[in-house]
């Protein structure tokens, strides 16, 4: 064997060698690799994972308004676009009112009559009350005749009484013999006129309680006649107030023939065009208020045992995977998602699978002029740091 063969065959030992070395050593380096990216795990759990939860069930909201027309009719002019910004108070389109012109004129017309009835109303009223009062006075001074001739009553009647006693006493001294038959004539003559006196003033008095009586009669006449005047002024009045808040109402409907944007936003889903005839309640487009999107995120309810309002929150969105957004908790839903679906699960059935519940989370944006225009509806993946 020659020195060349001897020493290629060493080298050959020694590579071998080598190798075997290289492959004991393999498992240990891929274990050691493994052990130190375990004990790594295990120390990135217990000081930043646990104190973290997050989900990829989350999308970007917002408080989209649905406008719709408060009267039905054909849309005359349309003043708006899809994708388009609008401002509120914006008008966004009209509608052809010529129909509640109409119905808004006659109301304003019948209402100015029933205020003309009621100014008629209480003129009659006002000369009622005249009469009311000119039988009042009529009346009072009814009172005072009877009352006068009351007192002439009492005045024959103590005339009668005086003339008696003097004819009595005149009649008993003639009988003495004191005075003369002329003498007691004259008395018996007073007592007469005394007496045609109190039947006069009797006659006067029972004229003054007829007098009293149609006085009373004809104020009692007026009253009721004011009375009823008055029960149909109640009647002219509501009258008129219907027919002013009709006008009101009619009013309402006339304005309402424009359409105007209630809030800020962007209009989508513009459902009409120039020319359609549109009823109430009818969804014309939606204005989405881009500048107020936030994230509403649906956590496992085992997630939200120590998550709280006002929390910390790092949002990545699908639509931007290079930018990252920050926020916090606004607040929880009241319930699970699965409570206002159209079809609540029912339990208490002998078919129960218990499923983990979703609680609908709101997270508000904290917002940078340098973010991009955030969309309802985008995919976001959410991070709540629960150290916060």
């Amino acid at each position: 064997m020659t020195e060349e063969s001897v020493s290629s065959h060493a080298d050959a030992q020694t590579q071998d060698a080598s190798a075997i070395n290289k492959r004991k050593r393999l498992p240990k380096i891929i274990l050691a690799i493994f052990l130190v990216l375990a004990v790594l795990g295990i120390i990135y759990y217990f000081l930043v994972y646990r104190f973290y939860e997050s989900t990829d069930n989350a999308y970007l909201k917002a408080d989209v308004t649905w406008v719709s027309p408060r009267v039905a009719g054909e849309i005359t002019q349309l003043n708006v676009k899809n994708n388009q910004e609008v401002k509120a108070g914006q008008v966004l389109m009209k509608l052809d009112d010529r129909d509640t012109q109409a119905r808004y004129e006659q109301a304003q017309a019948i209402t100015q009559l029933k205020e003309a009835a009621l100014s008629v109303q209480q003129q009659n009223a006002a000369s009622q009350n005249a009469v009311i009062l000119e039988a009042q006075a009529g009346l009072d001074q009814a009172y005072a005749g009877l009352k006068q001739a009351q007192a002439g009553v009492n005045q024959a009647q103590a005339e009668v009484a005086r003339t008696q006693k003097d004819a009595a006493r005149y009649n008993a001294l003639l009988r003495e013999g004191v005075t003369t038959n002329q003498r007691v004539e004259s008395v018996q003559a007073q007592y007469q006129s005394a007496q045609a006196q109190y039947q006069s003033a009797q006659a006067q008095y029972q004229a003054a309680q007829a007098q009293v009586k149609r006085a009373e009669a004809g104020i009692g006449g007026a009253k009721a006649q004011f009375g009823s005047i008055q029960a149909s002024r109640e009647q002219l009045v509501a009258d008129v107030n219907s027919a002013k808040a009709n006008v009101n109402l009619i009013g309402v409907d006339a304005s309402s023939a424009q359409v105007v944007a209630p809030v800020s936003g962007t209009i989508g889903d513009l459902a009409v065009r120039l020319g359609s005839r549109v009823n109430p309640q009818t969804r014309l487009l939606a204005i989405v208020p881009l500048e107020k999107t936030f994230v509403e995120a649906n956590f496992k309810e085992t997630q939200i045992t120590d998550m709280h309002v006002g929390q910390k929150v790092t949002v990545e969105l699908d639509a931007y995977p290079d930018h990252e957004f920050t926020g916090h908790i606004d607040s929880f839903s009241p319930a699970s998602g699965a409570e206002f679906s159209l079809m609540p699960p029912e339990n208490a059935t002998g078919n129960f699978n218990k499923v983990v519940q979703r609680v609908p989370v709101k997270i508000l944006l904290d917002r940078k002029a340098a973010d991009p225009v955030l969309r309802p509806g985008l995919s976001a993946t959410v991070k709540v740091d629960l150290r916060t």
